[in-house]
């Protein structure tokens, strides 16, 4: 690197989720970084959401307005005013540890050879007696270093390169949800490579509502369809892929005990038959899609 204390851009998307950003920008306030070689973009993606006088504006922080819906189109415009070498990506309601910058920037100096970085997502909850949606999310959310492996990582805790930005275009902007692995693939099919590191490190929270867990998988079944439809991914292909998913998935025992240590036979037995059901909607979401329906967006 050309600074060992390169300039960093710190991109979070807020939407309706002040609160929970408050507490994201009380962990950015303590890291170990140098203050003055970092800058927080925060967009909002409410602009009728007025900022409230509990976030203070620091010299480092800058809030931008961003009307056009979508946390990628947010992500889009946090990038177009970022200042810093290196940038990095989480969400409202994640906590960064406080060497996370650092960290990083770390990380890219002693491997030269990497253009990206995903880093570790830890999943807490608000106690040891988990609902199945927390069990859920403890056991398949955030696997960052599997992400890595396939080239991709998810932005709330991902770090580029502004060159590969440059070079590879900003997000999706259409997208509502897949946009941080759509534009992975991208950067991947340039030959720009991606590494994990366990020291880059956010806490998030595990998601309370089977709801929220639902929404998810419709908003990224949406996310699915049109990265097929830019692939023109045979229609027989497709369809193979979806009598796939629909088949009761056995081998996932295997994988959530070996995940789920912690949890009781009972807890475990129900996150099996969470994750059929989950995979059932998937394929029926993505089938109503390829027929034409409106992609499902959460956003009021």
């Amino acid at each position: 690197m050309s600074s060992p204390t390169p300039f960093v851009s710190i991109i979070i998307p807020t939407y309706h989720d002040w609160d929970r950003l408050l507490i994201c920008l009380r962990a950015l306030e303590t890291q170990t970084y140098p203050k003055e070689k970092f800058e927080v973009l925060v967009i909002n993606n409410a602009p009728d959401d007025l900022i409230p006088e509990k976030i203070k504006i620091d010299a480092n922080l800058e809030v931008i307005n961003e009307a056009v819906p979508g946390s990628y189109a947010a992500r889009n415009t946090g990038i177009a005013k970022a200042k810093g070498s290196i940038i990095g990506f989480t969400d409202s309601d994640c906590i960064p540890d406080p060497n996370w910058i650092r960290a990083a920037v770390s990380f890219f100096d002693k491997n030269q050879n990497i253009d990206r970085l995903g880093g570790r997502v830890d999943l807490f909850t608000s106690g040891d007696n988990y609902n199945l949606a927390e069990a859920y999310d403890l056991i398949y959310a955030f696997r960052q270093e599997e992400n890595v492996s396939r080239g991709v990582s998810v932005t709330a805790n991902m770090f580029t390169k502004k060159s590969v930005l440059n070079e590879v275009g900003y997000f999706n902007s259409n997208m509502f949800s897949g946009g941080d692995y759509e534009w992975g693939k991208r950067a991947e099919s340039k030959k720009f490579h991606i590494g994990f590191s366990p020291d880059v490190i956010v806490k998030h929270p595990a998601r309370k509502s089977l709801k929220q867990i639902i929404d998810k998988v419709r908003r990224c079944a949406s996310g699915t369809i049109q990265m097929e439809h830019q692939s023109m991914e045979s229609s027989i292909s497709r369809l193979a892929y979806l009598i796939y998913e629909v088949r009761p998935p056995i081998n996932e025992f295997r994988h959530i005990y070996a995940r789920g240590k912690h949890l009781s036979l009972k807890l475990k037995l129900l996150v099996f038959f969470l994750r059929y059901n989950i995979r059932v909607i998937r394929a029926y979401e993505e089938i109503r899609l390829q027929h034409g329906a409106e992609p499902f967006r959460d956003i009021d």
